[in-house]
């Protein structure tokens, strides 16, 4: 008690007022406040200083978010760092937010704001997916962030560091200049807020922690699903007991302590988001899309309207595990908690799509591929989003999440050790597939997504994505084996794609698929779309206690 009540003592609140920096249609300009600012009491010190690089555009355009991330000419974004030199046991809950200016002549509903860390090989890291400029209705007590103003990025820190921002903000391509008249301006102000104090957890984190007692790991755990189940290569599927393993778990990921779900559980369950209309999908040969133009882009003559939800429906999830950073990470279950997947209104997928239409290439492994080129499916499932939760009140609930599609390590299996085989494959695929060295190897599912190549795979910040390769496993699955974990589709049928790439081999593209067990399957096969988000609330659960009977209940703002 006495070493809360220190923390107290030296609580402070830090407000940096960056800079000014303001974007219209046909004049984009810029205003410097101050170059160097900082607050400093007791063991704390926290600064932030502006580079030269200031946002200066003349007649600036409506564009793309594919372009308005990568603008890097004079005057197209806005440097700037945050240093904090700290000593003692002491944690800084920090967040950066923009705050619009009185006399804007465009909405900001048109205004997309989108911000990166630079990281020491020059790189830059997605914090946030591009958003237009919404502000919060609430003030977060940890950082001291006020309400009202427009919430860019949150985290923590408890020793002395020093991060390199960049900060770009455009115009929608949403925004139709004609008959404007020229002359709108946007201008908002950039502020970092900081307090001292117990690190920043959600209650939703905590109810969850509170209902699960935490499961310790057992060695080369990973080698065996989670009822035990293994591929003995000698013989048939075996089953050794003592791997039976089934609760909950924790890994390190890139934001800190992950908490998963492995096995047979059921006390995962979340109800998050309705369906505001009835909702359609386009049914080709033997495949769904989520409109009628990429039902004929895929090379169906013939599509059909077929509905998959009906107004009012809630949208059910299972929690795959809690980030890091104390948002949810999310997977699509249906509109029903316990879907029968006695058709596609009642399952847990939106979609059967091939992952890619093109196979003959390593490339087309990755989400994306050629520097950003959406593959098939990212496609399907950014359509999903955005006809359902991204046009709703829950969309600000979801944040943009990171996900990973791991096109690293690629080259001939034999130079893993694996003998008899002569494929090209990803460093997935020795991760996890010790069945064909007979265990030789520790399996190691990750969630840091390692360094990878964004000509095809990288590593993202979206709304919206697949679950990994290495989530399959954590949660339970494994190579060749039959599974029985709350992922599993059992015999229903219904197999779905994960993100993460596999190898190329007999000429085809090859990705992790999860069926009854996990396996590959070539990019141009069928596979169903089950949508994974991340959501992120400060104020717990609206009800239940994650049993399918009771789930969890998030509501929109």
């Amino acid at each position: 008690m006495k070493k809360r009540e220190n923390i107290v003592i030296i609580v402070v609140l830090i407000v940096m007022v960056i800079a000014i920096v303001g974007v219209s249609y046909a004049a984009f300009s810029y205003n410097r406040e101050g170059s160097i600012n900082s607050i400093t009491t007791g063991a704390i010190t926290m600064s932030y200083e502006e580079s030269d690089n200031t946002i200066s555009l003349n007649g600036a355009l409506p564009t793309t978010d594919k372009t308005g991330m990568v603008r890097l000419n004079p005057g197209e974004y806005f440097d700037f760092s945050i240093s904090s030199e700290i000593t003692g046991d002491v944690n800084i809950n920090y967040e950066i937010s923009a705050k619009k200016e009185d006399g804007n002549t465009i909405g900001g509903e048109y205004i997309k704001l989108y911000l990166t860390r630079l990281t020491d090989d020059g790189s830059e890291e997605a914090l946030m997916v591009p958003e237009t400029y919404n502000e919060e209705s609430s003030a977060n007590d940890y950082t001291g962030r006020p309400v009202n103003e427009m919430s860019l990025y949150t985290s923590s820190m408890n020793s002395s560091e020093s991060n390199n921002y960049r900060l770009r903000m455009y115009v929608d391509e949403s925004y139709n200049p004609q008959g404007d008249g020229g002359g709108l301006v946007f201008t908002v102000q950039i502020n970092v807020y900081g307090k001292a104090g117990d690190k920043y957890v959600p209650l939703t984190t905590q109810e969850i922690l509170e209902d699960n007692e935490l499961q310790e790991e057992k060695e080369n755990m990973f080698n065996y699903a989670s009822n035990g189940n293994y591929l003995d290569m000698s013989s048939s599927p075996q089953n050794n007991p003592e791997y039976v393993t089934n609760g909950l778990y924790s890994i390190e990921d890139e934001d800190g302590t992950s908490y998963y779900f492995r096995g047979n559980v059921n006390n995962n369950n979340v109800q998050f988001g309705e369906y505001t209309s009835d909702y359609y999908v386009y049914q080709g040969n033997n495949t769904i899309y989520q409109s009628e133009s990429s039902c004929t882009e895929a090379g169906n003559s013939s599509c059909t309207q077929v509905k998959l939800a009906s107004a009012g429906d809630k949208m059910y999830w299972k929690i795959i595990r809690i980030n890091g950073d104390g948002s949810l990470r999310l997977i699509y279950n249906g509109t029903s908690a316990n879907p029968d997947n006695s058709d596609l209104a009642h399952s847990y997928v939106v979609g059967q799509t091939p992952y890619n239409l093109e196979d003959n290439d390593s490339k087309y492994t990755g989400y994306t591929y050629d520097n950003g080129t959406d593959s098939f499916i990212k496609k399907e499932v950014d359509t999903w989003y955005k006809n359902t939760l991204g046009s709703s009140g829950y969309d600000s609930k979801v944040i943009g999440g990171r996900f990973c599609s791991d096109s690293s390590g690629y080259k001939p299996v034999s130079e893993y050790g694996f003998s008899g085989m002569d494929f090209n494959v990803f460093a997935s695929y020795d991760r996890l597939d010790q069945s064909a060295t007979n265990y030789a190897k520790p399996n190691a599912p990750v969630l840091n997504c390692p360094s990878t190549s964004e000509i095809y795979g990288g590593s993202y910040r979206l709304k919206a994505g697949l679950i990994t390769a290495d989530e399959l496993v954590l949660a339970g699955e494994n190579i060749g084996v039959t599974t029985d974990s709350y992922l599993s589709p059992g015999k229903s049928g219904i197999e779905y794609w994960s993100m993460t790439p596999g190898g190329f081999l007999i000429g085809n593209a090859n990705v992790w698929y999860e069926r009854e067990d996990l396996g590959g399957n070539f990019v141009g096969a069928n596979g169903a779309v089950r949508p994974v988000i991340n959501v992120t609330t400060e104020n717990g659960f609206t009800s239940g206690d994650g049993a399918a009977e009771n789930p969890y209940v998030i509501q929109a703002d």
